[in-house]
């Protein structure tokens, strides 16, 4: 039985198929995926497209697990996009160098878009930020457009379901760790 292509499209008498794409968003915190949410949010109105798309998001740290970290990479193979929303004040941390190299090892032969969100303060004044500089490098081998901006990692407005949650994970954390209950959300 041979497959059969079904085109869908306003010549059938529906509606077009809007784009979607796929992006894998990788975060240090909460500063910072609420940062690339809102990013993101702000993307369809920038681009002045409708497009769509779905997202995944990945804890940085979670990553040090192998399994995990292989995971990610594959999914990072599939998308289109692939966001790292980190402080990026420091070296890129072991983990996502790693994870950097899992996804070149999965990747395909076809088009990429990686960026990087990164504060606004530098990490070293006066020179390029390392984090920038070895994202550069991977983008190379990777044969991706690379796309990095600044801005400051956002934070939930008090009364906020996010603030409250932040709220609460500080008190939660605050009990395991054997230190006083917060008040305020952790940096």
């Amino acid at each position: 039985m041979a497959a059969e292509a079904v085109r869908a499209g306003p010549e059938r008498g529906e509606a077009p198929v809007k784009p979607v794409l796929d992006v894998l968003l990788l975060y240090e915190d909460l500063g910072t995926a609420l940062r690339a949410k809102h990013s993101l949010d702000l993307l369809p109105a920038q681009l002045g497209t409708e497009a769509s798309w779905g997202t995944r998001m990945w804890r940085l740290d979670l990553l040090g697990e192998p399994l995990l970290a292989e995971q990610a990479a594959i999914e990072a193979a599939a998308a289109d996009v692939i966001i790292l929303s980190l402080h990026g004040r420091n070296e890129l941390r072991a983990e996502a160098r790693d994870w950097l190299s899992r996804w070149l090892h999965h990747k395909e032969d076809r088009p990429y878009a990686l960026a990087a969100l990164l504060d606004p303060e530098p990490a070293h004044p006066g020179s390029d930020n390392p984090v920038v500089a070895y994202l550069k490098r991977v983008a190379e081998a990777a044969h991706a457009d690379l796309f990095f901006g600044s801005c400051n990692a956002s934070v939930p407005a008090p009364g906020s379901s996010a603030h409250e949650i932040m709220e609460r994970a500080c008190d939660s954390a605050a009990v395991f760790e054997g230190t006083p209950n917060r008040s305020e959300p952790r940096p």
